[in-house]
């Protein structure tokens, strides 16, 4: 196996020089003011005698000088509240173009990396470290428990080397010696919270359910933005945490004291100071009905609940207390709080499941917010029977019970912590939804596995998230398989596969990708999409393997030595530590695929060829690998804009290709007789030749009178004796035979030279990588007889997909059809098979063939669902039969994929589409047609645009006057149809307003195609506050999309909303939006287009079209060309740059966010080195004298509005006696000169007056200047290369004669407070800064 890849060199830093045993967390929520106040003790033991102070992570919280104790004993400390870094400085005045300076402030909190804290307390003297025998019988509880448990002292993930972990347990002469454990007491206060926790319902206008949750992130840091904590997923320890809150909903809303609110409006964030805003002590910060008061708090936490009190100095209050004996790092603690009903989901299990749990059986709870019970039943009704396979299959659940709470504005769909789920509410629906639910239980399903991988054992270092990754979603899958079948599971690993061989492609390895998680949710969506399919093809070789066992023991021996193990290095897992595992349990040598699979990027591309030696009696074939002659150049996809923008900005590049892949494949030879021979080739090279003996000494029986047999006996008849052999030959696609049945559908056979043909091979087909061992794309030089003999004969469902795909890519012709059709119409075919039949189809809807596809699609539609075979006589909707209705929603998008010659729909595939939509019924239906409905409404829409939009430099053609006029009547009766269903979703909402989302989809794409007039009012009027979230977010998408950010006005009003909105949800869609928007003008999708020059009737080409198109190129296939015509297009346009900075500088936003925007400056704008400083003016002093020669000097209120008039000294000299000595130059008492006057005559004085200017640049050099900023780093500023020393000023000839003097000083504005050297030192080597002072008034 190639070796991994070394670890980073080791940083040199201070080590924490503990171990946190225990934490006790205790809070109060007070949802009037949106804060936290509490206080925590961390029992921790030491691991040196010398320690002096302890380090913790407390980003966001506000910590009591005074409260900090150790051992009881109050000590000194020092706290720096790092989050105060997002706000900007109050004394500059930034732009987009200092977005370096506010990149640089932030950049220790963007570390990947933890960080030692910003915390640090002081150990008083009078705490003594004692060394103690941890199995001593006198030894602390705390260092009983944890005298074998604990690991090294702080192992951070960022240093892990990747083949071998360093949490591992110190040596046994280490454990031996320990020291007495210190309870350190911190009290703290969290508030204007922007990262850790979300409030909902509590700003004016959220009529939402008042709750809190916490918010959660793969980065460390956000953990310690809600209480202090070591925040470091290695650093893992037990947990006591009780949290108070009020009593019911009306006592949590009750103001305790006159408090001023906080009006974050959801477009200017502004806050209001006015007397009408002031509430006094008692009063609702929320308007809520009796009903809605009296709902009772519910508090639901990572831990188990122990018990539940009322405030012994509150009644009005309770609180709750939860204890989590197992070992969890603080970034999988966390709770929600609100009025959640509560639902027992135990009695939901199976029978045989609890029977053989017993007393192990898992209790499952849901909660969800008032009014949605019905739901969240519906929803996770399956999990009980989840937890109990995984428990089963895998071992013991790892904490007493599971719990599932759902929540508003949450930005993932499910977050896993300890022993809980939170859930968004996005994925709730009513028992009558049919469509979600197998993505949803999916979804559910993964989290509740990432309790046993993702919690309890957690990654080694950030490469080897893949192994966790990729794990939790494999034992997953392994449920859905049982819960939906063997086909679906098949079914879906083949379409992820061919997913992964189109997206694998100049993309990071697998190893290194977990590095690159940071930048979004996009690598995440990678990782969880190739890890568990490597997974997946590792444990069918494993399975394959003599002696192997599988994956699935492998992955049960991992969990097991995570729940006996009694060291903290049994839980986590590296790459090199699955990879030994693999080895040992699975006797397999995983070598060479993890070198290729894991250290490795992309897929392998066969290219098979084929022939029949008859003189050798063998099968010749030649398969070589093509991956690494791949086009250098692809176009870029709007949807990967915003990946390929930040991969380029944060440095990271793809993988080196490999030019060939090693590993087994099966390949299975259907011979003449029907018999299937397998061959396992090993391939070693990238074009490698074999051969295989042929086994069938007799021709196959003929095709045609096999056929004519099975059409005289009739579809569906029995087999008799004489053929029974045969009958695999007929297994599926046996349908539409009889000759009533072929002259009705309009079905054709094979020619009699293609029969004849066919008679001649040896094999009915090769099936290459029978067993699904490889990630790759298959190309083999079969004809399309064999294909259609595969697709009929092999049992395997991913036999029939490779099949399908293949028939997807044949031209138009009957025959391909009529196979198409007898395929969709056979019911014993997995339904993902017929529904490629049916989207299939509408390639062969064409003029030469005649419109067949189209009209099998029609008679296929008929026969299912139309009473006696008659379109008119559509029956009504029933969904009872599910996989019916998936060919029922299939039918209407492959009849919107039909086009002719002009690329337009047929006017009867139109109308047929319309039909089913204007005419739908589903009154008598027990299931909801919501998403049915939408998918008819996007097929229309499909119908009325062309399949390929004209690119710049392309020629259009114009219609006749009769179909344009057909087209328009059609097109208003579509739009008339499409408005109708989104004026009955305001009246009667449909399943998260599907209904409007699809009809403002379906306007934007017709706009965008010019088909219709471009009408902002259509979706402004949807993207106000109180609008649902996924129809602002759409309303928003469309006009980005239509190109309304060249419009300052919208421009200024989608940046507000996307950084002031109090949804995180709703602010990392927009700004997924504003991704989308920026990619298309990169493209240059809405830029003008210069019309083309005509003569004499005829457009011509020339070379500014040319030009045109090379540019239209370069923007679309290279990130490099895209960014650069961004810029240029973007550089002049000063809305986008001012409101792009009041975005950075909002309250509202959180640190990525704030990241985010920042490298969308950094992409657009130059950094600059020069910045505006506002500063105070300066107060006029009075002197108070208080006698005996006491004198007060303090500040006025009065401010000097003007500057002090320039006063130079002139001196006047007398030539002969020579120039006064300068004070300086005098020596004390005992010096041979001679001492000066003590009064000196005073020189004359004159005013030479200065003209006012608002402001002046000032070149300050050295630190010194720059010292008294505090925001200032001088080490980390980018600066243009030092110039000269600056020369100063020549003294005039009339106020100064002679060298020795006093050379002036640099004038300042009066109050600028900026000293500079009285000599001016050598500054050549100096790097200088260009700093424009404001002077306005302001505070101090």
């Amino acid at each position: 196996m190639d070796t991994l890849p070394p670890p980073p060199p080791p940083v040199e830093e201070e080590s924490l020089g503990f171990v946190v045993s225990h934490q006790k967390l205790e809070i109060e929520i007070d949802f009037t003011t949106q804060s936290l106040t509490g206080r925590t003790e961390v029992t921790i033991l030491p691991q040196r005698k010398d320690l002096k102070h302890l380090r913790f992570n407390a980003r966001q919280c506000d910590i009591s000088f005074e409260g900090v104790k150790v051992n009881g004993i109050p000590t000194s400390i020092s706290h720096e509240k790092t989050y105060n870094q997002i706000s900007m400085p109050e004394r500059v005045q930034w732009t987009a173009e200092q977005h370096e300076m506010q990149k640089e402030r932030i950049s220790p909190l963007l570390s990947t990396k933890p960080v030692l804290g910003n915390l640090r307390v002081g150990i008083p003297k009078s705490v003594r470290i004692e060394e103690v025998n941890p199995f001593s019988e006198n030894a602390p509880n705390a260092i009983k428990e944890r005298a074998v448990n604990v690991a090294v002292a702080r192992a951070s993930s960022a240093g892990v080397n990747a083949a071998a972990p360093v949490l591992t347990p110190k040596t046994g002469d280490d454990a031996a010696l320990r020291f007495s454990p210190l309870v350190v007491l911190i009290p703290f206060t969290t508030r204007n919270i922007r990262d850790g926790l979300h409030f909902v319902g509590v700003e004016p206008g959220d009529h939402r359910y008042p709750h809190i949750y916490t918010r959660h992130s793969l980065q460390p840091g956000i953990a310690s933005c809600i209480f202090p904590c070591i925040d470091d997923p290695a650093m893992r320890n037990t947990w006591d945490i009780a949290i108070k809150c009020g009593r019911t909903l009306g006592d949590a809303l009750k103001r305790r004291y006159p408090h001023r609110t906080r009006d974050h409006h959801h477009h200017h964030g502004t806050y209001i100071g006015s007397n009408s805003n002031i509430l006094s002590a008692g009063q609702d910060a929320v308007n809520l009905i009796s009903e809605d008061k009296n709902l009772e708090m519910t508090v639901v936490c990572s831990a188990d609940q122990i018990n539940e009190v009322q405030d012994p100095e509150d009644a009005s209050k309770k609180i709750v207390s939860f204890l989590c004996d197992n070992q969890v790092a603080a970034r999988h603690i966390g709770f929600a709080v609100g009025p959640f009903e509560q639902l027992d989901l135990s009695d939901r299990r199976i029978v045989a499941d609890d029977d053989k749990l017993g007393q192990k059986a898992v209790q499952v709870f849901a909660y969800c917010l008032p009014r949605r019970s019905t739901e969240l039943s519906n929803v996770c009704e399956t999990m009980p029977q989840a937890v109990d396979y995984f428990s089963l299959t895998f071992g013991s659940y790892p904490f007493s019970d599971y719990k599932m709470c759902f929540v508003d504005d949450q930005v993932p769909d499910i977050e896993a912590l300890a022993s809980l789920s939170l859930c968004s509410t996005r994925l709730l629906f009513d028992q009558e939804i049919i469509d979600p639910e197998v993505e949803v239980t999916r979804k559910l399903t993964h989290a509740l596995a990432s309790q046993w991988i993702g919690v309890r054992i957690v990654a080694a270092a950030r490469c080897d998230m893949w192994v966790v990754v990729g794990i939790s979603h494999f034992i997953a899958e392994l449920f859905m398989k049982q819960l939906c079948g063997n086909n679906e599971y098949r079914f879906r690993q083949k379409t992820l596969a061919d997913k992964l061989v189109e997206m694998d492609i100049q993309r990071p390895t697998l190893y290194s990708l977990g590095e690159t998680l940071h930048l979004g949710a996009f690598e995440m969506d990678f990782m969880a999409l190739k890890a568990p399919l490597v997974l997946f093809i590792l444990d069918r070789r494993m399975t394959k393997s003599s002696g192997s066992t599988g994956l699935v023991r492998i992955i049960s021996r991992l969990f097991y030595n995570a729940s006996t193990g009694i060291e903290l290095s049994d839980k986590i897992v590296s790459t090199e530590s699955f990879r030994r595992l693999c080895e040992k349990v699975g006797h397999f040598k995983p070598d060479s695929f993890f070198s290729q699979w894991v250290l490795g990027s992309g897929c392998p591309r066969f290219s098979i060829t084929q022939r029949f030696n008859k003189k050798r009696l063998a099968v010749e074939m030649t398969i070589t690998q093509k991956q690494d002659t791949l086009p250098t150049q692809r176009k870029l996809e709007k949807d990967a804009f915003l990946r390929e923008f930040k991969e380029e900005t944060n440095g990271i590049y793809a993988g080196e290709v490999q030019s060939f892949f090693t590993g087994p494949m099966t390949i299975r030879i259907h011979e003449a007789d029907g018999t299937p021979y397998e061959h396992i080739v090993e391939i070693r090279e990238q074009v490698q030749k074999i051969e295989f003996q042929y086994h069938t000494k007799y021709k196959r029986l003929k095709r045609s009178r096999r056929e004519k047999e099975r059409a005289t006996v009739g579809a569906g008849a029995e087999i008799g004796a004489d053929n029974e052999n045969d009958t695999l030959l007929y297994c599926l696609g046996d349908v539409l035979q009889s000759q009533v049945e072929v002259k009705e559908w309009g079905l054709v056979d094979w020619d009699p030279e293609l029969e004849q043909k066919m008679e001649q091979e040896s094999y009915e087909w090769i099936r290459m990588d029978a067993d699904f061992e490889w990630l790759c794309e298959l190309s083999i030089n079969m004809p399309p007889y064999m294909y259609l003999s595969q697709l009929q004969q092999d049992r395997d469902v991913v036999a029939q997909q490779d099949s399908m795909l293949y028939m997807g890519k044949a031209a138009p012709h009957p025959l391909v059809s009529t196979i198409l059709v007898r395929t969709l119409m056979d019911r014993r075919y997995f339904h993902g098979i017929r529904t490629l039949a049916a989207e299939y189809l509408a390639r062969h809807a064409t003029e030469e063939c005649h419109w067949i596809g189209r009209i099998h699609l029609e008679k296929a539609f008929q026969k299912f669902f139309c009473h006696g075979g008659a379109q008119s006589m559509q029956r009504a909707n029933d969904f009872s039969d599910k996989k019916a209705y998936l060919i029922l929603c299939a039918v209407p998008r492959a009849m919107a994929k039909i086009r002719n010659h002009n690329d337009r729909c047929p006017k009867e595939a139109r109308q047929f589409i319309l039909d089913q939509l204007s005419f739908n019924d589903n009154h008598n239906n027990e299931y909801s047609d919501h998403f049915y409905v939408a998918n008819l409404m996007r097929a229309l829409t499909d119908s009325l645009l062309p399949s390929k939009p004209n690119q710049p430099g392309e020629m259009s053609f114009g219609f006749g006057e009769e179909d344009e006029d057909e087209l328009k009547k059609f097109q208003d009766l579509a739009l008339e149809e499409i408005n109708r269903y989104r004026r009955m979703d305001e009246w009667d909402p449909s399943y998260q307003n599907i209904y409007t989302i699809t009809a403002l989809e379906s306007k934007q794409r017709l706009m965008k195609a010019k088909f219709i007039p471009t009408n902002v009012l259509e979706f402004f009027s949807y993207a106000h506050d109180d609008t649902l979230d996924c129809v602002r977010i759409k309303a928003f998408e469309a006009m980005v999309d239509l190109g309304f950010l060249a419009s300052d006005g919208f421009l200024k009003y989608f940046l507000t909303a996307m950084s002031t909105d109090s949804s995180p949800f709703v602010r990392e869609r927009l700004f997924q939006v504003f991704g989308l928007g920026l990619a298309g003008i990169a493209f240059g999708e809405n830029a003008p287009e210069d019309p083309a020059p005509v003569h004499d009737g005829l457009i011509v080409e020339e070379d500014d079209l040319m030009d045109a198109k090379k540019a239209y190129i370069a923007r679309t296939t290279s990130i490099e060309g895209a960014l650069s015509a961004l810029k240029e297009e973007l550089k002049d346009n000063q809305a986008l740059r001012e409101g792009l900075w009041a975005a950075i500088s909002s309250e509202n936003i959180g640190l990525m966010e704030q990241s985010d925007l920042l490298d969308i400056c950094y992409i657009l704008y130059d950094a600059v080195a020069s910045m505006v400083i506002r500063m105070s003016l300066p107060r006029y002093w009075k002197v108070e004298n208080r006698g005996k020669g006491k004198l007060c000097f303090k500040h006025a209120d009065k401010v000097r509005t003007k500057r002090m008039p320039k006063v130079t000294a002139k001196f006047h000299v007398n030539a002969a006696a020579g120039p006064h000595p300068s004070p300086a130059h005098f020596k004390s008492a005992g010096s041979s000169f001679t001492r000066p006057p003590k009064r000196p005559l005073p020189p004359e004085r004159t005013i030479s007056a200065i003209s006012e200017r608002p402001s002046k640049i000032i070149k300050l050099r050295g630190g010194k200047a720059l010292s008294q900023f505090p925001w200032f780093n001088a080490s980390s500023m980018s600066r243009p290369p030092s110039s000269p020393s600056i020369a100063r000023p020549s003294p005039s000839p009339a106020t100064q004669t002679a060298s020795e003097t006093p050379k002036p000083r640099i004038p300042l504005p009066t109050g600028a407070r900026v000293p500079l050297p009285n000599s001016a030192p050598s500054l050549s080597n100096k790097p200088s800064l260009k700093i424009k002072l404001s002077i306005g008034k302001g505070t101090t």
